[in-house]
């Protein structure tokens, strides 16, 4: 009792620190909400963007002055929403069927540059990003560009850096070693078609 006392007394006699602090935390705290509020409010705002893009897209050809429009929009609210890393990567999917390879390398390192700035929570997305441009750069018959990007870790795609990595081999007539790839993704794969896949490719490997 005699120790509540003294933390009683204690405050009366110091309660203007002790408010001003409960007015720091209070302020700090509410500070913290406005801002987390402010950018839930953004990304809704994107996002609401991004399916109305999306869903025309969906339904119809792709427009490439809308595209421009609602990257426009989206970059005003958030220059580094994660909904401008989906569109760089359906423009850069596009780009790839019409057969304009440097137009997609471009998007997909934009979309690239963006996530450098984001959390491990979308370390699955840089992955398939980087997939995609090995893909090209192999097309491109660029395979040193391929290698150094296929140098970085994979964690969720690790199965498809093996497979490409022994495509790469393949194209450069080192079959052991494209063979060692193929067996490494086979033994890593859970997917049926994946595995199938993996296997014809094992069988058109010739000496």
């Amino acid at each position: 009792m005699n120790f509540l006392n003294k933390i009683y007394a204690w405050i009366l006699k110091n309660y203007i620190k002790v408010i001003s602090f409960l007015l720091v935390i209070g302020l700090a705290y509410g500070t913290y909400l406005y801002f987390y509020f402010q950018a839930q409010k953004k990304d809704q705002e994107a996002g609401d963007l991004f399916l109305n893009f999306y869903n025309s897209y969906s339904t119809s050809d792709f427009n490439e002055q809308e595209y421009k429009i609602v990257i426009d929009e989206i970059s005003q609210i958030d220059n580094a929403s994660i909904f401008l890393v989906m569109l760089k990567s359906i423009n850069a999917a596009e780009s790839v069927e019409s057969k304009d390879l440097q137009k997609a390398l471009t998007e997909l390192s934009n979309a690239r540059e963006i996530l450098s700035s984001k959390g491990n929570d979308f370390n699955f997305l840089k992955e398939i990003i980087d997939l995609r441009m090995v893909n090209i750069f192999i097309d491109l018959e660029d395979l040193e560009r391929a290698n150094n990007i296929l140098k970085n870790t994979f964690t969720t795609y690790q199965t498809n850096k093996l497979i490409l990595q022994g495509d790469i081999s393949a194209i450069e007539k080192k079959f052991e070693e494209a063979k060692k790839k193929y067996v490494d993704a086979l033994e890593r794969s859970e997917n049926e078609t994946q595995k199938n896949l993996i296997n014809l490719k094992i069988s058109t490997l010739t000496d």
